[in-house]
C-alpha cells in the first residue's frame, strides 16, 4: 500500500455536493448497496491521486478510499443466507467480514467453527473434537454422499489454517466460504423457504384416489 504523508488539515478539501466529482459510485461495505456516495472531503496526494472520505446515502455510514482506489471497509463477500439461527448467522457474517479485510486465515478458521455450530445446533454434544462434529453431521444425513467432497474441502482448508504456518490465498479462502455458504443453504435456508411457501396440508393423512 502506498505510504501517505500527513500534511495537516490545511490540505483537506471539503466538498459540498454541487459538482460531479463530489459523488462516487461504490459498493458500501456496511449495507452492501451499490450507491452514489457523497464525497465529504478529499486530500490531494499528487495529480489525479486523492484520498476520499465518503458517506453512504443508504445507511449513513462512513467509508474511505485509499490512494490505490480501494474502498474501506470492503463489501461483504458471499451470499446472504436466510433462516440461520442467531449463533450460526453471527459466525457466518463474521466470516464474510474477514474476507472484506483480506483476513483469509481468519475466514477459514471461522468456517471450521461454523461446522461445529451447525452440529451443536442439530443437537450434537458441545466440547467434542472437530472430527466428532463432521461424523455427527454425516450420520444425521445433513452431509449427504454428494456433499462429502466439498465439505471435506472446508475441513482440509481449515485444518491447514489451524495447524500450519502458511497462510491461504484469496482464492482458497473464497472457496472455503462459498462451500460453507452452500452447506448453510441446504441445512437451513431450504427449510426456511419450505416453512414460508409450502403450507401445511390438513389432509396429509388422506390417500389420493
Amino acid at each position: 500500500m502506498k505510504k501517505v504523508e500527513y500534511k495537516g488539515h490545511a490540505f483537506i478539501n471539503k466538498l459540498g455536493g454541487s459538482n460531479a466529482n463530489d459523488w462516487l459510485q461504490y459498493k458500501c461495505g456496511h449495507c452492501s448497496k451499490e450507491v452514489s456516495g457523497a464525497v465529504v472531503c478529499t486530500v490531494k496526494l499528487e495529480p489525479g491521486c486523492f484520498l476520499r472520505w465518503l458517506n453512504c446515502p443508504e445507511c449513513g455510514n462512513p467509508s474511505a478510499q485509499d490512494a490505490e482506489g480501494n474502498i474501506h471497509p470492503g463489501s461483504l463477500f458471499g451470499p446472504t443466507i436466510q433462516g440461520l439461527p442467531d449463533d450460526v448467522n453471527s459466525a457466518y457474517e463474521e466470516a464474510r467480514r474477514t474476507m472484506s479485510v483480506n483476513a483469509y486465515t481468519s475466514c477459514e478458521l471461522i468456517c471450521r467453527k461454523i461446522l461445529m455450530h451447525i452440529a451443536v445446533n442439530k443437537e450434537a454434544k458441545e466440547g467434542e473434537k472437530f472430527a466428532y462434529y463432521i461424523d455427527y453431521l454425516e450420520k444425521k444425513q445433513f452431509i449427504t454422499p454428494n456433499m462429502k467432497s466439498w465439505v471435506n474441502l472446508i475441513r482440509t482448508n481449515a485444518n491447514e489454517s489451524t495447524h500450519t504456518l502458511a497462510s491461504p490465498d484469496e482464492n482458497r479462502a473464497e472457496s472455503t466460504l462459498l462451500f460453507t455458504a452452500e452447506l448453510l443453504r441446504i441445512v437451513y435456508e431450504m427449510e426456511y423457504y419450505v416453512s414460508k411457501y409450502v403450507p401445511e396440508s390438513e389432509d396429509t393423512d388422506k390417500t389420493e384416489v
